[in-house]
C-alpha cells in the first residue's frame, strides 16, 4: 500500500486557517497557492519577502541542494527566525508543476502542522539527515561564485528585484567586480 504524500506550505506567518491563492504562478503566471511534498524545501520558503531568494532545487541525484550565494547565506536568511509548515485541511485539486512543487488554483484550508521556533538549525538537521545537501559558499568555485555576485549587480534595478533590492546589494555588493 503507497503511504499518502503529505503536503507543506512554508511561511513566516502564523495562525493562518487558508492558503491564499494569490501568488503567481511559475507555470502560467496565474494566481495560485504554492504547495511542496518536500519539508526541507517548505522550511525554506519560511523567509520574508524581502529575503526572497531561492537558491535551492532539485537535482539529478533526486536530492534537494542549497546553494548558498554569499557569504554565511543560511544563517543569515534563516537563524533565530520563526516559520510556519502547514498542510492542507482536505486535498484539493493540486497541480504538480516541478519536482515537489504543486499549485492550486483555490484558496486552501489548512491546518497548522508545525511552529519551528528558529528555522537553520532545523535546515542543518535536515541536511544531517540527509534530506537536503548545502553547498557552502567558500566550497563553490569562486568564478561561479562572482557570475551570481555580478549577475545581481547587472539585474539589481530589473522590476521583479525590486522587493528584494537593498537586500541584494546589502549582501551581493561587497562581491562585485
Amino acid at each position: 500500500m503507497k503511504q499518502e504524500e503529505v503536503f507543506y506550505h512554508g511561511s513566516v506567518i502564523g495562525n493562518l486557517d487558508t492558503i491564499l491563492a494569490n501568488a503567481k504562478s511559475h507555470a502560467d503566471g496565474s494566481r495560485v497557492a504554492y504547495f511542496t511534498t518536500d519539508r526541507v524545501y517548505a522550511l525554506v520558503c519560511c523567509r520574508s519577502r524581502e529575503e526572497n531568494l531561492v537558491t535551492m532545487g532539485l537535482r539529478e541525484d533526486g536530492k534537494l541542494h542549497y546553494f548558498e550565494r554569499f557569504p554565511d547565506q543560511l544563517k543569515v536568511m534563516y537563524e533565530g527566525k520563526e516559520g510556519f509548515l502547514y498542510q492542507p485541511a482536505v486535498l484539493p485539486d493540486l497541480q504538480n508543476t516541478k519536482g515537489h512543487i504543486w499549485e492550486s488554483h483555490t484558496d486552501v484550508p489548512v491546518i497548522l502542522r508545525e511552529r519551528v521556533r528558529d528555522v537553520y538549525p532545523e535546515i542543518l538537521r535536515e541536511e544531517a539527515a540527509g534530506n537536503v545537501v548545502i553547498h557552502r559558499y567558500d566550497e563553490i568555485d569562486p568564478e561561479e561564485q562572482k557570475t551570481m555576485a555580478n549577475y545581481m549587480r547587472d539585474h539589481l534595478n530589473d522590476p521583479d528585484h525590486a522587493a528584494i533590492r537593498d537586500f541584494e546589494y546589502k549582501h551581493f555588493s561587497p562581491l562585485w567586480d
